[in-house]
């Protein structure tokens, strides 16, 4: 069993100890001491532990029985070794199940690309889960149009719903948390009479403005162009950088939306 981080491995320990008990397990990652993985590499090799857990360089482990390998958080990049020797503990359980004809699994919420395509192509099988563990439920997601909020007078950067649910917090004297994948002084450019957003010709994905260079960029193919003055979709408004005229500092809130 592959955990991706020595920091993983006590939590998994802790399940597999409660199910299966603690003698039939060895763990083996870089954070023991010699001494340690050499009594854990000798307990395995004695065939007194039948199962193994720890990070990428278990899979070396010395198991003379090998039936089943298991790599959790499977699209992690901490898999691929960048030390020498250098090796993808994926590739090399793969190699591993395929000369001993057993299973291979490969778990994740979010697989890796290479691992989903293999899986819409069936050259692997997909097991998917249903449900979540202890039965609990997904939490409520709500996606909210920023453009129908523009037509209903709200011209800030938060919507109605966002604004309020964060001053019942601060009423309750709760904390919140707002995540912002940002770079660039605004994530895209848009039209606020039709909602036209400025896109990547290679990626379909929005341009990000930067300021100081006028520039809209691709953060994925490196693309960029300057930035569009006229809406090309309806050409009703010109694009323009609001400034706050009480202060020398730009006004981040209205910017790069006409």
């Amino acid at each position: 069993m592959l955990v991706p981080e020595i920091s993983l491995t006590p939590q998994m320990v802790e399940r597999f100890i409660a199910r299966f008990g603690q003698e039939k397990i060895a763990v083996l990652h870089s954070k023991l001491s010699v001494g340690e993985r050499y009594d854990e590499w000798q307990r395995i090799k004695r065939q007194e532990a039948n199962i193994i857990i720890g990070a990428r360089s278990a899979i070396f482990a010395p198991v003379s029985d090998l039936g089943l390998i298991i790599i959790d958080e499977e699209h992690d990049a901490s898999y691929k070794s960048e030390m020498t020797p250098r090796y993808h503990a994926k590739e090399v359980a793969r190699k591993i199940a395929k000369d001993l004809n057993i299973p291979f699994v490969l778990g994740s919420a979010t697989p890796d690309l290479s691992s989903f395509y293999k899986a819409q192509n069936k050259e692997i099988t997909q097991l998917t889960l249903t449900k979540r563990a202890n039965q609990s439920y997904l939490p409520k997601v709500e996606i909210i149009d920023l453009r129908e909020e523009l037509v209903n007078g709200n011209k800030t950067m938060l919507s109605r719903a966002l604004y309020e649910k964060l001053q019942d917090n601060l009423r309750q004297k709760h904390q919140t948390i707002l995540f912002l994948n940002r770079r660039g002084f605004s994530t895209f450019i848009m039209c606020r009479d039709c909602g036209y957003t400025v896109k990547c010709k290679n990626c379909n994905i929005t341009l990000t403005y930067h300021l100081k260079e006028n520039k809209l960029k691709c953060h994925y193919c490196g693309y960029e162009q300057d930035n569009v003055i006229i809406c090309p979709e309806c050409r009703r408004f010109k694009n323009k950088i609001f400034w706050n005229r009480n202060a020398k500092t730009r006004n981040t809130n209205s910017a790069t939306i006409s």
